[in-house]
């Protein structure tokens, strides 16, 4: 009966123990950075009685005394993460709904579209690198690299415009806009990968190209490919949100944009304590898996 290695589990569990609260800290700080840049921005402070010209000039500016005193930001942020912490997001100041329910139903419309066009965007990438480091063609990787840096030049709010006014899928957007952000990396991957020693010995010994691609290449690189997936959803979520702004897509992403006109508060911590724990999580994932 084996012996359970307890200072390595140990070891993991102090490891674990770091990174997760180090993610905790990341995620209240990001939702508190995205509060200060709303409460002291120009205008925050604008009331409708500013439109009210039968007003006089002392009581406006006790009305703005006032509506400061109400409005501090470290008191409003924890008693914001006291009320997320039960199960709530607060009500949405200029669309007057429940966060939660705002967030329900606008999440799996960017979730779908940042799904679908990161797969289409790796397995895009990946197919051109293949191509362009596996079969030595110069002009298929001349090819793959201009289309590159081609495609990297145009923003994605752009290539959504075309897709929207062509009645493509959008994902497909995403995917034109993440791949030239993975081509790159992928290339230099598989490029390793095809002049190591182990796949050069097989090759000698003649082993089936389809073995090779798989044992030699394939397996060797699954960690790098791992860690790169969360970082294409990652830039997929980044490419997704003025695609959706632009076409008018019900998302996260025109939410977002909503609630920064509105200077609304309890929503955009929300959103910036979500993304902040998403884009924080799949990092943590990738360095985990590599």
């Amino acid at each position: 009966m084996s012996v359970p290695d307890l200072p390595g589990m140990a070891t993991l569990l102090r490891a674990t123990s770091r990174r997760v609260a180090a993610l905790i800290a990341i995620v209240i700080l990001g939702g508190f950075a995205a509060a200060a840049l709303v409460r002291y921005s120009p205008g925050f402070d604008t009331i409708p009685e500013d439109l009210d010209p039968a007003i006089s000039p002392q009581v406006l500016a006790a009305l703005h005394a006032k509506y400061r005193d109400d409005n501090p930001l470290p008191v409003f942020y924890v008693h914001y993460l006291a009320g997320t912490l039960k199960g709530g997001f607060g009500v949405s100041t200029s669309l007057n709904q429940p966060v939660a329910d705002l967030l329900k139903r606008r999440a799996p419309v960017t979730a779908r579209l940042v799904a679908f066009g990161a797969l289409a965007g790796i397995l895009m990438a990946a197919l051109l690198a293949w191509i362009a480091v596996w079969f030595r063609r110069a002009g298929l990787e001349a090819t793959a690299s201009s289309a590159a840096g081609l495609l990297l030049a145009v923003p994605p709010a752009v290539l959504g415009l075309a897709f929207f006014f062509s009645n493509a899928p959008l994902a497909i957007a995403v995917a034109l806009a993440l791949f030239p952000r993975l081509y790159g990396t992928l290339r230099a991957v598989l490029s390793d990968a095809y002049v190591s020693g182990p796949l050069l010995a097989a090759r000698a010994r003649g082993v089936h190209p389809a073995n090779l691609a798989v044992r030699y290449v394939l397996l060797p690189v699954m960690p790098q490919l791992a860690a790169l997936a969360g970082v294409a959803l990652v830039l997929a979520f980044g490419s997704a949100i003025p695609i959706e702004v632009v076409c008018g897509i019900p998302g996260i992403g025109a939410l977002a944009l909503q609630a920064a006109l509105g200077r609304d508060m309890p929503l955009l911590c929300a959103l910036a304590l979500i993304i902040t724990f998403v884009v924080t999580a799949v990092h943590a994932a990738g360095e985990a898996l590599s």
